[in-house]
């Protein structure tokens, strides 16, 4: 069996540490979110004909308990967005009955997908640990 021991002397400095390694932490995620941010809004994935859709790109401060940021395009009701997930994933046209039109099919525009991705290669990017 392998017994492993450490002794933390100076604590207090250690708590210095701690914040300002989740200070980097939390600059080096906002950087992310705002990188990521501007790739969904820049996107040329879709034709923002009616001027809603890249209006409703919105970055939010997370409420979850460990924190970081939420990229969103949505709306309620008519407002800008309602229909973000539509031109994401596509759907099938409807008329105005809400009736299909002989199951005509628009393809889906992925903008948020292939930002967040691009997002993910910045975090990694921006957290990798250089050995010197």
């Amino acid at each position: 069996m392998i017994k492993l021991g450490i002794r933390i002397e100076n604590i207090n400095g250690l708590d210095a540490q701690f914040e300002e390694v989740i200070a980097a932490i939390e600059a080096n995620l906002e950087e992310v979110a705002d990188y990521t941010l501007q790739e969904a809004v820049t996107t040329e994935a879709f034709v923002n004909r009616k001027n809603d859709l890249r209006p409703s790109i919105k970055k939010l401060k997370s409420k979850f308990e460990n924190g970081g940021y939420i990229i969103r395009a949505s709306g309620k009701g008519k407002d800008k967005g309602y229909h973000a997930h539509l031109v994401e994933f596509g759907h099938v046209m409807l008329t105005h009955s809400g009736m299909p039109t002989k199951l005509r099919r628009v393809p889906p525009h992925p903008f948020m997908r292939p930002a967040a991705e691009k997002g993910i290669v910045k975090a990694i990017q921006l957290f990798r640990v250089t050995k010197k």
